[in-house]
């Protein structure tokens, strides 16, 4: 299994348009074989703080992903509300379960 957690400044004063951005690639993505979350939100210290997380099942359904016209499109869209350099790091895990 694939994570990805990452982190974007953005100019929170486009909240309402990066809410829409968002929301649609994560409609589209998570149509995608292979994807089990995408998922973005506000940071809750920082109204200019966008965060990412992502669960794959496994470096080719990541891989495709990076191919499809919803990305590209996303990325596109992102580059107008960017303040800075996004911080995205991925993980390999080997086993999921509840916290206990």
């Amino acid at each position: 299994m694939i994570l990805i957690a990452g982190s974007f400044p953005v100019d929170g004063t486009k909240r309402e348009a990066i809410i829409e951005a968002t929301s649609a690639v994560r409609v589209a993505t998570l149509a995608e074989d292979g994807c089990f979350e995408y998922r973005f939100s506000f940071a809750c210290d920082d109204d200019n703080t966008v965060l990412i997380f992502e669960e794959w099942r496994d470096q080719e359904a990541l891989t495709a992903h990076f191919s499809t016209p919803h990305l590209a499109a996303f990325q596109g869209q992102m580059v107008q509300f960017l303040v800075g350099a996004p911080s995205i790091d991925r993980y390999e895990a080997s086993s999921k379960g509840t916290l206990r």
